[in-house]
């Protein structure tokens, strides 16, 4: 009896031996499982950390020995203009002293980047095969292979690069690209219809006070109609022909056969065109010019598609369609043609109406026949 009760017990222990292996062995597997996956965690990491730091290139690297660089202006002209040897070295030191905090790559990518590519200029290094891209606020480096790291700069460091930027642009691309070879100048006010065109004098003067200064976003300046008399400038060169049509005091446009760009431009060409080639304003050439003095214009569409009231492009827009309008005055209008719009002008803060209708114009008490005008002047309610 004692004998069976000693052999249980050593069967037991030996059972309990067992599990302890058992289990001891399991415990040390797990652990050298763990050990070996945080060695291999840790080596990724350290991998990630190596490779991350290996692509994010900085300044210095960029530019180290770079003695050719281009810029590119993305509001203005196409032409991307070499930076000569005076201004190589400053751009290239404001470059460097940039203090940039890297946002992503472009592996990286997640959200919408339109707000850090719409940039101002771009900096070409032709033989690192990379471009530099800049905005107020964002920096942006590519490469040939197609990689893009975007970075958030310091505020008034962007602002004293674009401003320098602009300033190397816009100086070098007047002397180098724009109106050469010049063999023809007029000027026209388009409201009064007016043309002076210039001999050689009156053409080197023109020259010398058409400076621009920037290109600027041209939504920025829609709904801004061009001031009273609308000067609209060709210039006819050996290459190409420009034309300009000033805006106001500080903003024309540059239109060629292949860009339309919106500049700011020095304002001595305004003084300039109203000093030399002034205007008196004459409301006596045409019965619908004094609309062009239009402080409001309030529209009733018929259809009910274009009603609202507009201060500052449609009160001076609208009478300029009317003006150019081929018009005839008649005695009476078809019973059938029905009235597509209504007008209010305020002039003077008097209220001029004019009634359009398919065919016709009924203004001050005159009827005037001009075919198809209601489609002419739905254009211009659509602009």
């Amino acid at each position: 009896m004692k004998k069976r009760n000693l052999g249980v017990i050593l069967g037991a222990l030996v059972v309990i031996a067992v599990i302890s292996g058992a289990v001891t062995s399991f415990m040390l597997f797990h652990q050298e499982k763990n050990n070996k996956e945080l060695l291999e965690e840790k080596m990724t990491d350290e991998g990630v950390t190596e490779e991350k730091e290996k692509t994010i290139m900085g300044m210095e690297e960029i530019l180290d020995g770079v003695d050719e660089i281009y810029l590119e202006s993305y509001l203005g002209s196409n032409h991307i203009i070499e930076i000569d040897d005076t201004n190589l070295e400053s751009i290239i030191g404001q470059l460097k002293s940039l203090d940039l905090k890297l946002l992503m790559k472009s592996e990286e990518v997640m959200e919408d980047i339109e707000e850090y590519n719409r940039c101002l200029y771009a900096i070409h290094i032709k033989d690192k095969n990379m471009k530099i891209k800049v905005n107020e606020k964002y920096v942006i480096i590519e490469d040939v292979q197609g990689g893009t790291q975007f970075f958030e700069g310091d505020l008034d460091q962007l602002k004293k690069l674009n401003e320098a930027l602009k300033s190397i642009y816009m100086g070098q691309y007047d002397s180098s690209e724009l109106f050469t070879k010049v063999k023809m100048v007029y000027i026209e006010a388009k409201d009064e219809e007016k043309q002076w065109i210039l001999n050689e004098e009156g053409v080197e003067k023109f020259l010398q006070v058409i400076k621009l200064m920037a290109p600027v976003d041209g939504k920025e300046l829609v709904g801004t109609p061009n001031s009273y008399p609308d000067y609209r400038i060709t210039i006819e060169t050996e290459d190409k022909n420009y034309t300009i049509h000033i805006i106001d005091e500080q903003f024309l446009t540059l239109d060629t056969s292949d860009s339309f760009v919106y500049y700011e431009y020095d304002s001595q060409l305004w003084d300039y065109l109203h000093e030399k080639y002034g205007v008196t304003f004459r409301d006596d050439t045409n019965d619908f010019k004094n609309l062009l003095r239009s402080s409001k214009i309030i529209v009733d569409d018929m259809e009910n598609q274009f009603d609202f009231e507009d201060d500052t492009y449609y009160n001076v827009e609208v009478p300029r369609w009317i003006i150019k309008a081929n018009l005839k005055e008649v005695k009476e209008i078809p019973n059938n043609e029905s009235l597509k719009y209504s007008m209010q002008f305020i002039v003077d803060e008097e209220t001029v109406e004019v009634k359009i209708y398919e065919n016709h114009i009924i203004f001050k008490g005159k009827k005037y026949y001009s075919e198809k005008i209601s489609d002419i002047i739905k254009g211009a309610l659509s602009v």
